[in-house]
């Protein structure tokens, strides 16, 4: 039987595992109205208010300030907590591999040459994040913004041409966004990640893609090779064979192999618990990137998926138009319905999303070369890590 204790770290795992899930999938398009996303807003939005309230209710006022600066500088504000936390739990979880399954390595299962893929996994997998979590993201500042304003061109739907950055009080590049845990714009943003401590945007977006496909596969690979290893336990420690004795007939019966792999991970807490935690990240890890791979197929970001989801909701409320100007030329406008009457401008109702065309779109295999290989953006004065 398995022991309280086992039952106990399992459960811990998978609501740590849970949380992660929501916390990274919680706001795509693809979750959208599930419960996934009312648990992000739960745990983002919700609880954080009920916590004040009640916090307000019982405890000073100075108690509740301390409360909300810590909340403000660990969800609001750039630190290395999340990011720190993420390492040790990376190195702890390398230690454990090293020391628990790397002895059993190789066996009937896995072959010797199989370090030489292991190596390389694990050295794609730690470059591409540091790199990620170092390099500049695109920061936008006085001496770069007329390059980063030149990169692309206003869709007028996504992006205006002379936008202002209300807290940088800078020109608005388009495909930029504020971060307001950084505190500057961002080229191409897609998204600050608390787990490199950096925003996602036109200089590493690549590095975050090259880590999270080879995370995934750390994640698969890591998993099989635990299997084996737990496998080749079975024949070393004589499970596969084994006979025991039936509490009810008394008779001899052959052991099963569920209750052979059940004490095993009894009796290798250690390396249960990385298995178990790679099982429930891998589908996490995978269903992200492949979100992050379509999205770039598509020639979107993060950001702007948001955007094009509140797009979709002014076709569905039929006030969007396109409406013809001078020359032949003609933009898309937002009419509200009680100024439809009295507008009398030349304009084509859009009825479908299908109909408006992505204008940073450039084909799947292009949109991934651009990314691979984004245009040279000008430095900032400074970095944005000051």
């Amino acid at each position: 039987a398995v022991s309280a204790f086992t039952l106990c770290w399992v459960s811990a795992l998978l609501a740590f595992s849970a949380w992660v899930f929501v916390l990274l999938l919680g706001r795509n398009r693809m979750f959208r109205g599930t419960v996934v996303e009312k648990a992000n807003i739960y745990c983002m939005q919700t609880l954080p208010g009920n916590i004040d309230r009640w916090l307000r209710a019982g405890i000073s006022d100075a108690f509740v300030h301390r409360a909300q600066a810590l909340w403000l500088s660990l969800f609001g504000r750039r630190n290395p907590v999340f990011q720190i936390f993420a390492i040790a739990l990376y190195l702890l979880g390398l230690a454990v591999f090293m020391t628990q399954a790397a002895p059993m390595i190789p066996n009937r299962y896995v072959h010797g040459w199989q370090w030489i893929t292991i190596t390389l996994t694990l050295a794609v997998n730690m470059g591409t994040y540091a790199i990620a979590c170092w390099v500049d993201p695109g920061v936008v500042d006085a001496a770069n913004v007329d390059h980063a304003c030149s990169l692309f061109k206003p869709d007028g739907l996504l992006y205006f041409q002379g936008a202002v950055c209300r807290t940088c009080h800078l020109r608005k590049p388009a495909r930029s966004k504020h971060c307001s845990a950084c505190g500057h714009c961002v080229q191409m943003m897609d998204h600050h990640c608390m787990w490199l401590n950096n925003c996602i945007g036109l200089n590493n977006a690549r590095w975050f893609l090259g880590f999270l496909v080879s995370f995934s596969a750390v994640c698969i690979y890591g998993s099989y090779i635990f299997a084996t290893v737990l496998l080749e336990l079975r024949h070393t420690r004589g499970l596969v064979h084994a006979m025991v004795r039936d509490e009810d007939s008394g008779e001899l019966m052959p052991l099963s192999f569920k209750t052979s792999i059940l004490y095993l991970l009894d009796e290798n807490v250690l390396l249960a618990v990385l298995l178990v935690l790679l099982l429930i990240l891998t589908p996490a890890i995978a269903i992200f990137s492949a979100y992050q791979m379509r999205i770039v197929s598509l020639g979107y970001t993060s950001n702007e998926e948001t955007k094009w989801l509140n797009v979709a909701d002014d076709i569905k409320d039929e006030v969007l138009f396109v409406v013809e100007q001078d020359g032949g030329k003609s933009e898309y406008a937002i009419v509200e319905k009680e100024d439809q009457p009295t507008d009398h401008r030349r304009k084509q109702l859009v009825t479908d999303l299908a109909q408006v065309k992505n204008a940073y779109d450039r084909g799947a295999w292009a949109n991934l070369c651009f990314l691979m290989f984004p245009p040279v953006s000008n430095r900032p004065k400074k970095s944005h890590a000051n």
